[in-house]
């Protein structure tokens, strides 16, 4: 069961950092493309989007798991885990506000404010730290 739960993890994860990094590749092509090839890419990048809120929301529910089934005394994690947990954190607000800003946009017939950019690169950034204090909370 612990093998199903960290394959799933680690899926979820490479989905959601992939995504972010697609949905980059695509903002700078987006940017050179002609103006009726700019909606077919903001389609894409809002289904990529999807994809990697959803990855987070398997991350959440795998990691959880995880935490519960190997260690039952959470309190004694290494403070390398609580500053996974914090960046964590901070990558799920901000990843909710890009996904708010998103559907938004859609509603509207829009494309996202100039803030997805910087968004995503600070998702981006706490999906490293994450990673990061894992590697170092997890190893031995």
């Amino acid at each position: 069961m612990i093998a199903t739960l960290k394959i799933l993890h680690f899926l979820a994860f490479s989905i959601g950092i992939g995504g972010g990094l697609a949905n980059m590749l695509a903002g700078m092509i987006g940017k050179r493309s002609d103006a009726a090839a700019k909606p077919e890419l903001g389609k894409l990048q809002a289904r990529i989007g999807l994809a990697s809120a959803l990855a987070l929301v398997v991350l959440w529910i795998t990691g959880v798991w995880l935490i519960v089934a190997r260690y039952p005394q959470i309190g004694a994690l290494p403070l390398s885990f609580w500053l996974k947990m914090a960046a964590v954190v901070a990558l799920t607000a901000t990843a909710a506000k890009l996904q708010l800003n998103a559907l938004a946009a859609g509603q509207a017939g829009t494309p996202p404010p100039p803030s997805q950019k910087w968004l995503g690169m600070l998702a981006t950034f706490f999906a490293v730290l994450a990673v990061i204090f894992a590697a170092i909370a997890f190893t031995g």
